[in-house]
């Protein structure tokens, strides 16, 4: 619960429009050909032709396996920062732990991890949160999105995020939290699953028949077991969802909440950005999203594609 319910203090929290008290509420390998040895001059030429060794998954020869390795430990770490050490990563990352050692070593000598010797442990460094303020800074979506998504909060008394899709997961890039709402401590920076959340399943919802079975397939994948009944709340929640312009959890992810997500949509019809409202569920209940919250959500979304139209 610790990896999806963190606080983050002000100064730690770009882009977060946190309003004013309202209401009465309590804040609650590179690849090689079966005996072929190629020479060290051509050699990437020669594995491109040869294709992959049996056994060994096919992989864009273009593909730097050191650091993609190196960005999977990174994202190891989970939102609250906790200090893991290099067991506990390799058992998260699915690396052998000599391999895990001679990664985060590296990464401290570059500034992306710092190392509590006394521990053996390991957490992000300031090398890492450089780079998402750097990530944060261009986004000019964040100016346009944040007074629309200011003035959804307060008449909802909800929290409101603007989410960008990564992976199998949707990452914030910008947040106005009302004060009944911070009991559930999501942030800037926070790391949503797709198939469990409102927002995640917008994002789905919004995209190409094609591009949402190959994502679908990907979570099944991920899932395991547990896809049978996740895969089928959300394929309900997506049929939901292409008829009534939002998407909606209730209490699946987190217990205590429950949430409704919109698309933001590019010219062309595909997603660009998510616009979620979500809060504790003794607040915003599934009947208010439903009737209510989420219609308003989704003309928000569709007022940030106008204001936005220059960008998307």
């Amino acid at each position: 619960m610790m990896d999806r319910l963190h606080a983050v203090s002000a100064d730690q929290a770009p882009g977060r429009c946190d309003l004013p008290f309202v209401g009465s509420h309590v804040n609650e390998p590179r690849m090689q050909a079966p005996g072929i040895r190629a020479p060290i001059v051509g050699r990437e030429m020669a594995q491109r032709k040869a294709g992959p060794a049996e056994g060994e998954e096919t992989r864009d020869y273009r593909m730097i396996s050191a650091l993609e390795r190196g960005l999977r430990v990174l994202r190891a770490f989970g939102p609250d920062n906790r200090a893991i050490g290099n067991a506990e990563i390799a058992q998260r990352v699915g690396l052998p732990k000599p391999t895990v050692s001679r990664i985060t070593f590296t990464l401290t000598e570059l500034g992306y991890l710092v190392h509590d010797a006394d521990l053996s442990r390991y957490a992000l460094g300031p090398g890492v949160l450089s780079l998402g303020f750097d990530v944060l800074a261009g986004m000019e979506i964040r100016d346009i999105a944040r007074p629309i998504m200011r003035r959804l909060a307060e008449g909802a008394e909800a929290s409101v995020f603007l989410g960008v899709p990564s992976g199998l997961e949707v990452i914030y890039v910008e947040s106005c939290r009302s004060p009944v709402s911070m009991a559930i401590r999501l942030d800037v920076g926070s790391r949503l699953p797709m198939a469990r959340t409102g927002i995640g399943r917008a994002y789905l919802a919004a995209l190409p028949e094609d591009q949402r079975q190959a994502l679908m397939a990907r979570l099944a994948e991920a899932h395991g077991d547990d896809w049978p009944a996740i895969g089928a709340a959300l394929t309900s929640a997506i049929a939901t969802a292409r008829e009534r312009g939002f998407a909606t959890a209730i209490g699946e992810w987190i217990p205590e909440s429950n949430s409704a997500g919109a698309a933001i949509r590019r010219r062309d019809g595909t997603p660009a950005y998510l616009l979620n409202l979500g809060g504790l569920r003794s607040i915003i209940t599934q009947e208010k999203l439903e009737s209510d919250l989420g219609h308003r959500l989704a003309a928000a979304a569709r007022e940030i594609e106008a204001a936005a139209r220059g960008i998307l």
